[in-house]
């Protein structure tokens, strides 16, 4: 695995990783395949200097969505996936957030002690949501490789 303390790496892995897990739900739920997902390249911010002059970075939004109908079952499923594959990843800090469930609303977490963190949020169409799911990734403040020279 490449030195996830770098930020670029940092980002490459998320990044990578988000994608393969679209790819697992547009395979395990007939509702999202042939759909085209919205990308969001994600934005950089940047921090203050430290007392070395260096800044570091991270990386917000990383991810994609995609305005879709699914199902409950859809969601439990997707969940599953989710808890599978993450499970197996450097955010493997799992958390279901089932308080707005009945209200249609999904969401699931996975993230580690640097405070990287890969989301889940399904909506269900009702009344209060617009039907939708979006997978985004937040990469915590890392240097950048030609600072840690």
């Amino acid at each position: 695995m490449d030195n996830l303390e770098i930020f670029e790496n940092a980002c490459k892995y998320f990044s990578e990783n988000i994608v393969k897990f679209k790819d697992i739900l547009t395979e395990k739920l007939a509702a999202l395949k042939d759909k085209e997902w919205v990308f969001e390249k994600g934005n950089i911010k940047v921090f203050k200097a430290d007392e070395t002059g260096r800044k570091k970075r991270c990386k917000v939004s990383i991810g994609y969505c995609l305005k879709v109908e699914i199902t409950k079952a859809d969601a439990l499923t997707a969940w599953d996936e989710f808890n599978r594959f993450f499970t197996e990843t450097y955010v493997a800090d799992i958390e279901r957030i089932s308080n707005n469930e009945e209200l249609g609303r999904y969401e699931f977490i996975a993230k580690n002690t640097l405070g990287d963190e890969v989301r889940c949020s399904i909506y269900l169409a009702n009344e209060w949501n617009i039907a939708q799911i979006c997978i985004l990734g937040y990469v915590s403040g890392r240097y950048k490789k030609a600072d840690l020279r």
